[in-house]
């Protein structure tokens, strides 16, 4: 009788191995994080955890990082 339900069971601990794991992975795809948190995964998981914080920190990082590269854009034009 085990054997009849061998492959049902594995295909179910599949599911719940994978679903939740790809689950958060298209979360995170939608995520859309500030620049240098995209690049920085110690500043990703700050951001996701705490983001009052990581604007604390690095928030003016940030907006230096974005209006140099509005100005590059502009001179490259």
């Amino acid at each position: 009788m085990f054997e009849e339900y061998k492959l049902i069971i594995v295909i179910l601990f599949i599911a719940v191995v994978f679903i939740p794991v790809t689950w958060q992975a298209l979360q995170r795809r939608k995520l859309s994080p500030p620049p240098m948190a995209s690049n920085d995964r110690k500043l990703f998981r700050l951001w996701r955890s705490d983001p009052q914080s990581y604007e604390r920190q690095y928030g003016e990082m940030d907006r230096h990082y974005l209006e140099a590269q509005k100005e590059k854009n502009r001179n490259t034009d």
